[in-house]
């Protein structure tokens, strides 16, 4: 069970952030995400706008060696660029879809969550999300769904 759980924190770990006011924009963000006892975080990921704008998270500044991303030992890719919506009127985000692959023991699984929908924290730019289904895209042997917990994305 803890290698389902580590799944599915490095599949939705890619698209999560939060916590500056809107006046300190810097077209950053900043993420983690939960499964189980797994956390899967990265810090500086550029995006194409700030918020409200919609934006694209660039997943060349979240992936290693250019970002940071970090899943405690499981080594975890972005697989797509986010697009991230904003609806101010109703404090959330949404995502088009994080596609990601994780490899575990030497098993390679992608798995994808579409439209994730995040919560604005109060007043700052801050999400949560969560909890999400992520269905395998390939990789025979693991597990057909997992499931995330908790995402947040922060942008600054």
């Amino acid at each position: 069970m803890r290698h389902r759980k580590l799944i599915g924190l490095s599949a939705l770990a890619v698209v999560l952030i939060g916590a500056q006011p809107a006046y300190a924009a810097t077209n950053a963000v900043d993420g983690s995400i939960t499964a189980g006892s797994a956390v899967c975080s990265w810090t500086n990921g550029r995006t194409s706008a700030n918020p409200p704008s919609t934006l694209t998270i660039d997943r060349a500044s979240i992936n290693p060696p250019g970002g940071n991303l970090q899943c405690g030992g499981t080594a975890v890719t972005l697989n797509n660029s986010p697009v991230v919506s904003f609806n101010d009127t109703n404090g959330t985000a949404t995502g088009d879809a994080v596609d990601v692959t994780v490899s575990i023991l030497g098993l390679n699984c992608r798995y994808r969550v579409t439209n994730p929908v995040f919560t604005r924290q109060g007043t700052t730019r801050d999400y949560v999300g969560g909890p999400y289904t992520a269905s395998r895209v390939s990789g025979f042997l693991c597990p057909s769904t997992t499931t995330i917990d908790q995402a947040t994305l922060s942008f600054r």
